[in-house]
């Protein structure tokens, strides 16, 4: 009975090794079939709200006491700019250089909180065609009076922006120091997108860390005549165009 047994599990391991070793032949393609994929885009005409420049994944909000006009939206958008607050200084009795305050905007808690004054752009139009931004000044400092002073020969100036996103920093646009003709004659540039960069949101900050408080200023010559008590103004105009050159 053990050789019966034997004998059987003999045969057993030798039909199943010659299963194993490749006695069925490689399978053959019998028929196929084509499926389709496709995808469309379309463009997006949402405003962007600004962020905070210091961390690109922050959202903020304008400081409500410091009105500001909204972001002109569409696919390639200027979201925020800064004002630019001097405050009330002291006559000097020499040439005399006078530095923006910081900016104020609310964090996701409403709190106000001081960052960088800057501007901010968003490129959404999936072409990868570059931009450009520059600003111009109105016009000189001077008082609303029926017989405006004017600040004569006062001038601003903007350090190189330091860009910050969410995207990657190779593609940043290039920034350049700023001294704004304060005749309005002339536009200064600001930040270059190239072709292939500039893609996504990017907020250029006038100065980071502690130069933050030394990125916007306004040298005053001393032979300037100064009405006391009387605040000075003048706009600046930012104009985002849709290309590079």
């Amino acid at each position: 009975m053990k050789k019966i047994l034997c004998s059987v599990a003999t045969v057993a391991v030798f039909i199943s090794f010659g299963f194993l070793s490749g006695t069925v032949g490689e399978a053959v393609a019998v028929g196929s079939l084509t499926s389709n994929a496709d995808i469309s885009f379309s463009q997006d005409t949402t405003i962007t709200p600004p962020v905070n420049p210091n961390d690109p994944t922050s959202p903020v909000t304008p400081n409500p006491g410091d009105p500001h006009q909204p972001g002109t939206g569409g696919p390639l958008s200027l979201d925020y700019v800064s004002n630019f607050h001097f405050g009330t200084k002291v006559i000097q009795t020499a040439d005399a250089t006078y530095y923006a305050q910081l900016d104020q905007v609310q964090n996701s808690l409403s709190t106000l909180i001081s960052v960088p004054n800057y501007a901010q752009v968003t490129d959404k139009r999936g072409l990868n065609l570059g931009w450009k931004l520059t600003v111009k000044q109105n016009g000189q400092f001077q008082t609303s009076d029926s017989t405006p002073a004017v600040l004569t020969n006062a001038q601003m100036s903007l350090v190189a922006a330091t860009p910050n996103s969410t995207e990657l920093l190779a593609l940043a646009p290039i920034t350049v120091p700023v001294t704004i003709d304060p005749t309005g004659a002339a536009s200064s540039p600001v930040a270059t997108a190239a072709l292939s960069t500039g893609m996504g949101t990017w907020t250029l900050a006038f100065g980071s860390g502690a130069g933050a408080a030394q990125g916007v200023k306004l040298t005053v010559p001393n032979a300037t005549t100064k009405v006391t008590n009387d605040q000075y103004k003048t706009t600046l105009t930012w104009t985002l165009n849709d290309s590079p050159l």
